[in-house]
């Protein structure tokens, strides 16, 4: 069932509910899918809404006490930890493949080399694994929903949505500034906290994009951001993979890894460098954060945000 377009004139409490339902149902909706061995997409999506779910219930886990306990958040935690783990080498083996033919025969072993030892880390869960997950998730959303759909008993309605979400965009701004301002100091884990706080914004938005212009950009604008860092991640976290193969390697793969290294941190360098000139200098998370402040207009008191540091510095 879709969302309804009124939710920021909603209680606050009971428009979470509605969202933190329809991601359930979106999860149960792929962990069908994930049954289907023809459906290559049915994991990843339930991923990515228990990755919604989870982030919606951390959020608002205040106003969900006494519906959403510790326990539900480390289940859904599990799910996702034993869905996840090849998806790292499964990534750096897409971008090897794109790298193979442009390499010198000289470098081609060590290239296989390091293919060969991706595709083990690879090795996806069998289906009866990926079946026994969708099946727990089944299980454990048959007790979540009526809970959800209850909400917390003889609670008196509180707060509209619009007064709650621009309480909760205006802590997750001034995070996402603090992390903007932390690059400097360590490019590596400073834009990775950039990207998971980016995350965090877009997720909080993306229920109201019926309601708003400004969400539908933002939540765009969000995506853009997501994509130059998940591409530094990306290339963050193969160079991790590569140092670790550097002492298993035999004397002939040598100069194949060593030339994916150099490939490597090309990559994570223009990707770095486009977010520096594109969103730290050329205005790009500046605007981010002022349609995170108008956003909804109950946000008037963010207005007054200060601009950081990291907005006006060159480098």
């Amino acid at each position: 069932m879709p969302l309804p377009n009124d939710l920021l004139r909603r209680d606050a409490e009971a428009a979470v509910r509605l969202i933190a339902l329809d991601l359930v149902s979106q999860a149960r909706a792929a962990a069908l899918r994930c049954l289907d061995p023809g459906d290559r997409e049915g994991l990843h999506d339930f991923r990515v809404a228990i990755r919604r779910l989870r982030s919606t219930l951390s959020a608002w886990k205040g106003l969900l006490r006494g519906v959403v306990g510790k326990r539900d958040r480390r289940t859904l935690a599990g799910f996702q930890k034993r869905t996840g783990s090849s998806r790292d080498a499964e990534v750096a083996l897409e971008w090897l493949a794109e790298q193979v033919e442009a390499l010198e025969p000289k470098h081609r072993s060590g290239v296989e080399w390091v293919a060969a030892r991706l595709r083990s880390a690879a090795d996806v869960p069998s289906d009866d694994a990926n079946r026994a997950v969708c099946s727990e998730f089944t299980e454990w959303a048959d007790g979540f929903v009526p809970r959800m759909a209850h909400g917390t008993p003889e609670r008196s309605a509180g707060s509209p949505y619009a007064e709650a979400l621009a309480e909760r965009l205006d802590r997750i701004a001034h995070r996402l500034e603090a992390c903007v301002d932390g690059v400097g100091d360590d490019r590596k884990q400073g834009s990775h906290r950039v990207r998971i706080a980016c995350k965090r914004l877009r997720y909080l938005v993306e229920p109201v994009r019926a309601e708003s212009e400004v969400a539908v950009s933002l939540v765009d604008r969000c995506k853009r951001l997501q994509d130059v860092l998940g591409t530094l991640n990306d290339a963050n976290v193969l160079d991790d993979l590569l140092k670790g193969y550097i002492d298993g390697k035999s004397s002939a793969s040598e100069s194949g890894v060593l030339e994916l290294r150099r490939l490597n941190a090309a990559r994570a360098e223009i990707s770095y460098q486009s977010f520096r000139l594109d969103w730290l200098e050329g205005g790009g998370m500046r605007t981010l954060l002022d349609e995170a402040a108008a956003l909804p207009p109950a946000t008037s008191r963010a207005a007054g945000r200060g601009q950081c540091a990291c907005m006006s510095r060159s480098g």
